[in-house]
């Protein structure tokens, strides 16, 4: 059985179950930093390509756009979804461009699962010029009923030190960066000065069998599966399916917030120890 931790064999059904809702905070981001022409931007941690993939929506001529990620499996779906948009397996904490190439980057939903993360703001710091604009994302705490209910059952199930472990192992600082303030700390921290703080409420109208699926994909459902196996994980399901019947109805609605930040790098960066350029141009 392949690693559980991998997003290299989900990404067709991460794109298909999950872009919906990535998308809504991704508008949100170009609506706050709308590129000028001409600009260089680089998404790190682009997945399935779903930030390039909005900008494209708003954008006649979005020029230069490059994706950076560590799995070459949603890198083929972004370059499959994105016209025009360079794409190159490589990681945040080392990322493979030369200094002061970028005018614009962003980051959703990333920070969270990179262990060292202040090294990746300090690398992304390093490749935006002078001036040059940052977002980041994280979930807001879950306050969502379903996704409790969700949770308790499967802790239940696998046990609730294996559901930690998930968590742990795939996104680390999640609930550190899900607290008020923290994005704005890290940013400010490694150099950067952060311009504005935003919330995007992110909805969803799902099925149980839809809801149910989008859990699977999760850090939790993906350990769960690879613990249970198929047959039993298929048991879970059909007992999860049914407890969500009777408690909440065949059909409900789920919320949860996005925190968006936006940031500067100032207009000169004294050198940090350390960091070195990358000898790669784009």
């Amino acid at each position: 059985m392949g690693d559980w931790r991998s997003y290299d064999e989900i990404a067709e059904r991460y794109d298909r179950v999950w872009s919906a809702r990535f998308q809504a905070v991704a508008r949100h981001i170009w609506a706050l930093m709308p590129p000028r022409a001409g600009d260089r931007k680089l998404d790190i941690g682009t997945g399935t390509g779903i930030v390039p993939r909005a900008l494209a929506e708003v954008a006649q001529a979005p020029g230069l756009m490059v994706g950076c990620d560590r799995s070459a499996g949603m890198l083929l779906q972004a370059r499959a979804q994105v016209a025009g948009l360079r794409v190159l397996v490589g990681d945040a904490t080392a990322l493979p461009f030369e200094s002061e190439n970028f005018d614009l980057a962003t980051a959703s939903f990333v920070l969270s699962h990179v262990r060292d993360y202040h090294r990746a703001l300090e690398e992304t710091l390093r490749v935006l010029k002078p001036s040059g604009i940052l977002a980041v994302t994280n979930w807001a705490p879950a306050s969502d009923p379903h996704i409790a209910a969700w949770s308790d059952c499967l802790a239940e199930t696998i046990s609730k030190p294996e559901a930690q472990r998930a968590s742990a192992e795939v996104a680390p600082w999640e609930d550190h960066f899900s607290r008020q303030g923290a994005l704005e700390a890290a940013l400010g921290r490694a150099g950067f000065c952060p311009l504005r703080s935003d919330a995007v409420a992110v909805e969803s109208d799902l099925t149980v069998d839809q809801f149910l699926e989008d859990r699977e994909l999760s850090s939790g459902g993906r350990l769960g599966l690879h613990l249970l196996g198929a047959a039993g994980w298929e048991r879970f399901r059909a007992a999860s399916r049914e407890m969500f019947r009777d408690r909440f109805g065949s059909s409900f609605r789920c919320r949860r917030d996005a925190l968006v930040v936006i940031a500067r790098k100032p207009p000169t960066t004294p050198v940090r120890s350390g960091v070195h350029a990358r000898r790669r141009r784009h």
